[in-house]
């Protein structure tokens, strides 16, 4: 037995591709275009090919748009064509993401080994390697096999590529059938795929014609997904308390759920109920779904849409209550501000039912942010760096930024916070002996907010917290026609604002003071804010 491991993300094949098999299944591998010979010379053409569908457990991206699924489909599809011309044998496996290691190729052929449960043990030996991509080429090539090098032989121009396609079906949307590239080089079982599952073009432009998501299907480059859902999941309960009173059973929607914690707490208070999370990031639709095989979302019906908060995914007045839980600032920061923030609203309004509320739990900004304060910050709690030194370093790390005094780090706020597109002033002084900062409260507040994110400070950077007061929230809200929801019997159960004493005691206290401009202490200003608005009833 000899074989052809094709690996890659199978996103689409193409004509070439069809062409190009069908050559090395009728010839010996050394007459193939810019063959690389391997350690040990094969004269035996393949009579089974392996498609190794790579990054299977990865999609909601435009690095990955197709589930592996529909990619295990569209492969047996062009499989089953190209053997209508030339008899062979052929499998589909299913590789993990593995990142970026130099180890990918041993990695594809020991999954493979113990996917076929040692029947199939891939060699230099039996194994001629179909691959146009250099780096891949050149990671198989370490480990002694032959290489048939597809698209990276053929003279100029290049043969079209899979990703080319996939980029115009992005364009295209609707249209994509009519593009140049999917009449001339798509191969036929694929434009057949699409044809018979139309979701899958319309979920390609969808992904790449939405402004906020980056090429892996997420809003920044730089969040340690694992330690933010950690950071965000140790304080779930108390999220979930916050809003417990507000909650109106029936359809229910965690807009930002990022990996579902929160629905899961839902789901044993309203178990009855519908549950839909809404998410941007691919990553988290991967950790949502491990929740719901798991079981954590109890007997409660739960979907997932990997979709932009922006996008209109419900029917007019269908959605009983909409939680956005740490989302809205989000929305700020990485969309259009005001108006990504006003625009959304007005889109809940629509989708909630007369009586539906929409609960927001989020930070908040003082409600006088343009007064100017003293801010203490210490410089005995860390590194004391001087500015010269903190400028000089060009990384981020987070062992480094843990070591920096909360001066240190104020200084390196000061040149960070939004890339320094909106730069605040800021003087130094001297209170009582001590060093201060003569600040607006505002920016003093989004410093406070967000210096102990040490592990994803680059994307905290990004993001502005304080950019509404809570007065500001309802009156935008009440502007929209929503209904402030003021509990009688408690502002634990309504809309109210305050300050984290967990916070205060473990992050404030001791590392920084603000005062007024006579050096008296103020209050610490508010850190969450809930807001339950109802959608009147006519």
């Amino acid at each position: 037995m000899s074989y052809l491991l094709f690996p890659g993300r199978h996103l689409v094949n193409t004509r070439f591709q069809e062409s190009y098999l069908r050559r090395i299944l009728s010839t010996k591998p050394t007459q193939l275009p810019g063959f690389i010979a391997g350690n040990v010379e094969l004269s035996e053409t393949p009579t089974e090919i392996i498609f190794a569908i790579t990054s299977a457990n990865q999609e909601n991206s435009r690095f990955n748009p197709i589930p592996f699924h529909v990619r295990a489909m569209g492969v047996d599809r062009f499989a089953r064509d190209v053997r209508q011309r030339s008899e062979f044998r052929y499998r589909v496996f299913g590789i993990p993401h593995y990142g970026h290691t130099q180890n990918f190729a041993e990695f594809t052929v020991k999954e493979i080994a113990y996917q076929s449960e040692q029947v199939i043990k891939l060699t230099p030996n039996n194994c001629l390697v179909l691959c146009s991509t250099l780096e891949v080429i050149r990671l198989y090539r370490e480990l002694g096999f032959a290489i048939a090098p597809a698209e990276a032989a053929e003279p100029e121009p290049k043969p079209v590529t899979p990703i080319d396609i996939i980029r115009e079906v992005g364009a295209r949307g609707t249209d994509w059938a009519a593009g140049s590239l999917v009449i001339n080089n798509l191969a036929a079982s694929h434009r057949s795929l699409f044809e018979d599952l139309p979701e899958v073009p319309q979920r390609i432009a969808r992904l790449y014609q939405d402004p906020l998501t980056n090429q892996e299907g997420s809003l920044t480059e730089s969040r340690n997904y694992s330690s933010y859902a950690r950071g965000m999941n140790e304080i779930i309960q108390l999220k979930y308390l916050d809003i417990r009173g507000g909650i109106r059973s029936g359809r229910i929607v965690d807009e930002g759920c990022a990996d579902g914690a929160l629905l899961a707490e839902i789901s044993r208070d309203f178990p009855d109920s519908d549950l839909f999370g809404i998410d941007l990031s691919a990553e988290f639709a991967s950790r949502f779904q491990e929740r719901q095989r798991a079981g954590e979302f109890g007997g409660a019906y739960v979907h997932f849409f990997h979709r932009n908060l922006l996008d209109r995914i419900f029917e007019p007045e269908s959605i009983d209550t909409t939680i956005c839980n740490s989302t809205l600032h989000e929305l700020w920061s990485y969309g259009e501000g005001e108006k990504s923030v006003r625009g959304y609203l007005g889109e809940k309004f629509r989708q909630l039912r007369p009586g539906g509320r929409l609960i927001i739990r989020d930070v908040i900004g003082p409600d006088d942010g343009e007064r100017e304060i003293l801010l203490w910050c210490s410089d005995s709690d860390g590194k004391n760096l001087a500015t010269p030194e903190l400028a000089g370093q060009a990384g981020r790390d987070a062992a480094w930024l843990q070591q920096l005094s909360t001066r240190s780090r104020f200084s390196l706020f000061a040149r960070d916070f939004l890339g320094g597109r909106r730069p605040f002033p800021v003087t130094e002084a001297q209170n009582d002996g001590r060093p201060i900062f003569r600040i607006s409260l505002r920016p003093a507040a989004e410093f406070l907010s967000k210096k102990d994110y040490t592990d994803n400070w680059q994307s905290e950077m990004n993001e502005e917290f304080c950019f509404w007061s809570f007065a500001k929230w309802k009156q935008a809200l009440t502007e929209i026609g929503f209904q402030i929801f003021e509990n009688p019997n408690g502002p634990t159960e309504g809309s109210h604002v305050y300050t984290n004493p967990w916070i205060v005691e473990h992050r404030h206290a001791g590392h920084a003071d603000i005062m007024d401009l006579h050096g008296r202490t103020l209050p610490w200003p508010p850190t969450n804010m809930v807001l339950v608005a109802e959608k009147p009833v006519h």
